[in-house]
């Protein structure tokens, strides 16, 4: 006599399907993990040619304060001057006296790059130098539709702003276009990498770009740090790297500068703020 077959009901067909994406995602995730710390770091390159490098200020030291992104909105500030042929070094210390007033600071003084445009328009400090309007806020955030624009869930967003929400490729193109430019870059963005050393003057990705999309997945990149973008190099491989301006004093081998390569500035990159008229049309919109 023949048996008759048992066919998977179709709660049974749901759970087959879900155990089959888990043990996708923890194979996809194991991947990572052991791809990203067995992989060699890169080395640092030992000849670089400059595509551009923007006049700048001495690298600041911010010490054991969470201000990184008023010392890199500044910092941009600064770049935005000094290609008009002004000169000027814009002190800290009005940012810190303004997030006295304002109660919403959290006791971390955390916050975004665009909370120092706010501060000069909400309190008038660096206001002689500074046109808070002259800066757009772009964000590059997965799972939300791209030309829109989104509030990021982001805990140093405390105010809430509101940036537009580009495509990675497209948020590359655009500081790559502003840096070329000679223009002033603020950029926050994943630095609780392996593959990103201060120490070693450079950020630049282990994992090959299949995983990167994983990891992308699993691991969106968090709102760590603020630098300000102020340049260009390539190396002899050909890889191109932005010369980014860190506020934690000159210890390294860039006097305080980090090289950033294009894909490590790809795929950990949360926002920038770039002059608006780099992009005129997307910020209409």
């Amino acid at each position: 006599m023949e048996r008759k077959r048992n066919h998977p009901t179709g709660l049974q067909r749901l759970m087959i399907v879900a155990a089959s994406l888990l043990s996708g995602l923890v194979l996809a995730a194991v991947s990572v993990g052991l791809w990203f710390y067995s992989a060699p770091l890169p080395d640092r390159p030992a000849h670089l040619t400059v595509e551009t490098l923007s006049r700048m200020t001495p690298v600041k030291q911010q010490g054991g304060t969470q201000l990184c992104w008023a010392y890199a909105m500044l910092a941009a500030i600064e770049t935005e001057h000094f290609r008009e042929g002004d000169s000027l070094n814009l002190p800290i210390e009005p940012a810190v006296e303004a997030l006295k007033s304002i109660p919403e600071v959290p006791p971390s003084r955390r916050a975004m790059g665009q909370t120092l445009l706010n501060l000069v328009q909400r309190c008038g400090i660096y206001r002689d130098v500074c046109n808070p309007d002259g800066f757009v806020p772009l964000c590059t955030t997965g799972g939300k539709p791209y030309g829109q624009w989104i509030v990021p869930k982001l805990p140093d967003n405390w105010e809430q702003n509101r940036f537009l929400n580009l495509h990675p490729d497209t948020l590359v193109s655009l500081v790559e276009q502003a840096v070329l430019a000679g223009r002033g870059v603020c950029w926050e963005g994943d630095i609780g990498e392996r593959d990103f050393s201060f120490r070693q003057g450079i950020a630049a990705t282990v994992l090959p770009p299949f995983l990167l999309r994983c990891k992308a997945k699993l691991w969106p990149p968090t709102d760590d740090h603020c630098m300000a973008v102020v340049g260009i190099v390539r190396d002899d491989d050909g890889t191109r790297y932005f010369v980014m301006k860190n506020s934690w004093g000159d210890a390294n081998p860039y006097g305080g500068l980090m090289l950033m390569s294009f894909d490590y500035f790809r795929w950990n990159t949360v926002a920038v703020n770039i002059p608006r008229d780099i992009c005129p049309r997307i910020a209409e919109k």
